[in-house]
């Protein structure tokens, strides 16, 4: 009896699985990246936030496009920043530029809460759309500006910032609780690249400073 042909994987297939297994080699391959980061960035599929024209250029160690002249942060660009952060487990996190709700979905796996700010309405709905799709429940989308959130949301023990600031919005330093870590681009008195820094508040409430180097601004 003659045997059915074997199926095998379309190239392309075949393709997007090679440069995905090479995007987690180099993202693995930086020292700054621990395993639940690793393992989180992995469980987030970076190709299920984008538009089917964007779903190859996903899986490349790029930013990508998206409306309203925003883009998504390369991958190694998104674990630089969100190792920097140290998110812990029992962790709210507060995300400024909720973008295509991407570094949303990773960060949720890395804390307990996570509220994510979109100053773009249609940016906010998409991305609160994608991750209920996909099951992710310790997520909020909220449509603000990020950089005037609201005392009501409360303290957070991390605040990432993917938007560029002249100075640390006073709203945002006061949501950080204490022993809280902030993470973000400054720019460095209208000069490029930008400055990537850290900012910790103590237990006397003052904030340390610490500038981890350059960081070339992405949306």
């Amino acid at each position: 009896m003659a045997q059915p042909p074997r199926a095998y994987p379309s190239i392309a297939a075949s393709a997007r699985a090679e440069a995905k297994a090479q995007l987690l080699m180099r993202l693995r391959a930086r020292g700054d990246v621990d395993l639940a980061l690793l393992r989180a960035m992995e469980a987030a599929p970076r190709e299920n936030f984008v538009g089917p024209a964007f779903a190859d250029l996903a899986l490349r160690d790029v930013a990508v496009p998206l409306p309203f002249g925003q883009t998504m942060e390369s991958p190694s660009a998104l674990a630089r920043t969100i190792a920097a952060l140290d998110p812990r487990p029992g962790n709210r996190i507060l995300e400024i530029g909720a973008g295509s709700g991407f570094s949303a979905k990773v960060l949720a796996m890395l804390g307990r809460e996570v509220v994510s700010v979109d100053c773009f309405e249609k940016l906010a709905l998409d991305a609160r759309a994608r991750l209920e799709r996909l099951g992710v429940a310790n997520v909020a989308v909220i449509w603000a500006d990020g950089f005037e959130i609201s005392p009501s949301h409360g303290l957070f023990d991390r605040i990432l910032v993917h938007g560029v600031f002249d100075e640390i919005p006073a709203a945002l330093a006061g949501a950080l609780a204490e022993g809280g870590v902030l993470v973000g681009p400054r720019r460095r008195a209208g000069a490029e690249p930008c400055e990537l820094v850290r900012l910790g508040r103590n237990a006397a409430g003052a904030m340390e400073e610490r500038v981890l180097g350059p960081w070339r601004a992405q949306r």
